[in-house]
């Protein structure tokens, strides 16, 4: 009868001291596990994902929006370092450029296909150059207007004037779009940036 209850209360004590210690600590290592694994994967899934839309269409023709958002990525990616000297190489490349590996996860992160973001980029050069022209057309005919006005050059130059005010308007019916040079009138110091840097 001893014999039993000695067994009995070794049993009960070893439950008590070894069993479930081990039992509540194998229980919340497979709960850990579980919730990190979760994390873990998770995040995985999160990085390997690609973005919900990518810009792709190779094309030169103007879009408010998508130009809007080439320079919000612009202005993301010359903040970071890495970025910015790879951005301001790739932009400077002709039509197919190469872009380097860092920077196109970058851009595939901003839903950016490189080859489409590239020629939008040069399409704004190209927008930026002809705002340019037109800007120096209008300070040519303000100052020779004021000239005039203070009678330091001849009445006949008023001609002149008007067939610089022609080329003008004409520039932007053909060479640009009213749209386009209120866009980079708006935004030509981070345009300059990313074309002269």
């Amino acid at each position: 009868m001893a014999k039993v209850t000695r067994r009995k209360k070794f049993w009960r004590v070893l439950r008590r001291k070894l069993f479930k210690p081990l039992l509540y600590a194998t229980g919340l290592s497979l709960l850990l596990y579980l919730i990190i694994g979760n994390a873990v994967i998770q995040r995985r899934v999160v990085e390997v994902q690609a973005p919900r839309f990518l810009i792709t269409r190779i094309s030169e023709s103007f879009d408010e929006t998508e130009f809007m958002h080439l320079l919000l990525t612009a202005q993301e990616l010359l903040k970071l370092p890495k970025a910015s000297s790879q951005l301001l190489d790739f932009v400077q490349e002709p039509f197919p450029g190469k872009c380097p590996p860092y920077l196109k996860e970058q851009l595939n992160r901003m839903n950016w296909e490189p080859q489409a973001f590239l020629v939008r980029v040069h399409r704004l050069f190209k927008m930026y150059d002809v705002y340019d022209r037109i800007v120096r057309l209008d300070d040519t005919i303000s100052f020779l207007s004021k000239e005039v006005e203070e009678g330091r050059l001849p009445v006949a130059i008023v001609s002149q004037i008007e067939i610089l005010k022609k080329e003008r308007m004409a520039i932007i019916g053909k060479d640009i779009s009213q749209e386009e040079f209120d866009f980079v009138s708006e935004y030509n110091g981070l345009i300059l940036r990313l074309k002269h840097l």
